[in-house]
């Protein structure tokens, strides 16, 4: 309010006041005065309400939830405050605001940031964090990591230590007892190193002998606070049965793994909402082999909202021979894979216990056609109408943070037929709702959280132009590609790898 003349002004109000002023006759000097501090007040005030914020100015918004040819929204404005998009709209005649960081996003394309639903973060190790963002990943699914670790990563990141993405966990596996007994009795078989690692590894693992214990085991992970369960084997179909009713009972997603034995169907009703990996649903009985069989099952995953999570990209790994293995562990400078130089000491000595294991698996068919018909029934689903959401099995080896995931949604433009929209849609908008969280995620909207990926290419021409990272925004906090590549710098020296 400015006294004497009774008025409340805005910043775009003190100057049209003055101008009018000064335009129509002489003034005192008092009133420009006056109007003049008016003015700067506003002009300060607005300046320490947008301190901290971005706007990326000029961009091509896409929206992976919107019907094809509706998705793009050009010369667009987006406003992000805190951890929150605060505004979204037309840049026609709206600059960057006083305080705030401006990004031009001319000729760029700004999409919602990626999800990776299968990984595992104990095997990674730290180190390896900024990959995901470098590649676009701003969240993850952790499907089997102790809590710590998972705590270590989080309370790092969020004190802007580390540079990484958000993180949704199951934290400790559900197993089958026996399972884990016959792991024991082969670490006893490999070399005292490696022995001692899969020890280490199934000890963060929790068998589950009874109906009862099983729901025991889901109330005690919910205690601890996991954000879903995820279940890889179980003693009989009865004991998955009941550790998806207590999932569902206690409002947490199921992710597991095809039981043997287990009717998938009966397991969807019961309350698994995703199925991991792709290669073992023949072990379901009744085996969804014709496609009447496929549609009955396609139906009831739809009702239930059960999604598959295939991990095709994971086949690199499955086929591959151990010499070829062998060739990128011994490659530390990278010549073989580029991206070798990245890797971490914790993921390179998983990977080698991994090769190791290979020895022990006793499948009677061979990988490529257990594999070839995994993804033949994903793609049969698909045309059900299932969903299907990107995960890379990240651990096992020749598997990478990050791009890994891009690899795997061209996959499934390549090979499942999706259009590159519909990939996007599966790796932003689908698993925000798998996790209830499509009121903060998936979308780029006022009020949702600011996990954004800037792109110099249009991913909707081409999917791989999601490689084409201009800059990332993980929870509010801005890395352009200046600073991304020096994160990755800093993780391919040896100096970092100690560290």
């Amino acid at each position: 309010m400015i006294r004497g003349l009774g008025l409340p002004l805005s910043r775009l109000d003190a100057r049209r006041q003055m101008k009018q002023l000064v335009a129509a006759r002489p003034v005192g000097l008092t009133v420009i005065l006056v109007l003049a501090g008016a003015l700067s007040g506003c002009e300060r005030e607005e300046a320490s309400q947008y301190a901290g914020c971005t706007a990326i100015n000029h961009v091509t918004v896409i929206d992976p939830s919107a019907p094809a040819g509706q998705s793009l929204r050009p010369n667009q404005t987006v406003l992000i405050c805190g951890d929150r998009i605060r505004s979204v709209g037309s840049a026609r005649g709206v600059g960057t605001p006083k305080g705030a960081r401006g990004v031009d996003g001319s000729g760029k394309f700004l999409i919602p940031g990626l999800w990776d639903m299968h990984v595992h973060l104990s095997a990674v190790g730290t180190s390896s964090a900024p990959l995901f963002l470098a590649f676009g990943v701003t969240s993850v699914r952790d499907c089997g990591s102790e809590f710590g670790v998972l705590q270590d990563w989080r309370s790092q990141i969020s004190a802007g230590t580390l540079a990484g993405p958000r993180i949704m966990g199951a934290g400790a596996v559900l197993e089958s007892q026996r399972f884990l007994e016959a792991v024991n009795k082969i670490a006893g078989k490999l070399e005292p190193d490696l022995g001692k690692s899969l020890r280490e590894i199934i000890r963060g693992r929790i068998g589950v002998t009874s109906v009862a214990d099983a729901k025991a085991r889901v109330d005690s992970l919910k205690a601890k606070g996991a954000d879903f369960i995820k279940v890889r084997n179980a003693e009989s179909p009865e004991i998955l049965y009941a550790i998806a009713e207590e999932a569902k009972k206690d409002s947490l997603p199921l992710a597991g793994h095809v039981i043997r034995g287990a009717d998938l169907a009966k397991a969807s009703e019961a309350g698994q909402t995703s199925v991991e990996h792709d290669e073992d649903f023949l072990d379901s009985k009744p085996a969804p082999i014709t496609p009447k069989q496929r549609t009955e099952l396609g139906a009831e995953f739809a009702r239930n909202g059960t999604v598959l999570v295939p991990t095709i990209v994971a086949r690199r790994s499955r086929l591959a021979p151990d010499r070829e293995i062998q060739a990128v562990l011994k490659d530390t400078v990278g010549t073989t894979d580029p991206m070798r130089r990245y890797l971490s000491p914790e993921l390179l000595h998983f990977w080698k216990v991994n090769v190791a294991l290979k020895k022990f698996d006793e499948r009677e068919e061979g990988w490529e056609s257990k594999l070839q018909k995994g993804e033949d029934f994903v793609r049969a689903m698909r045309e059900t109408g299932v969903e299907v959401l990107p995960g890379t099995d990240l651990g096992v080896p020749l598997l990478y943070p990050g791009t890994s995931l891009l690899e795997e949604l061209g996959i499934f433009v390549d090979e499942l037929g999706m259009t590159p929209l519909q990939a996007l849609n599966s790796a932003t908008v689908l698993p925000a709702r798998w996790f209830g969280l499509g009121g903060q995620l998936g979308t780029i909207a006022p009020g949702k959280l600011a996990d954004l990926v800037l792109l110099d290419a249009n991913p909707l021409e081409d999917i791989r132009h999601l490689r084409q990272v201009a800059g990332v925004m993980a929870n509010g906090r801005y890395v352009d590609r200046t600073h991304l590549d020096r994160l990755l710098a800093e993780i391919a020296s040896p100096a970092s790898v100690r560290r």
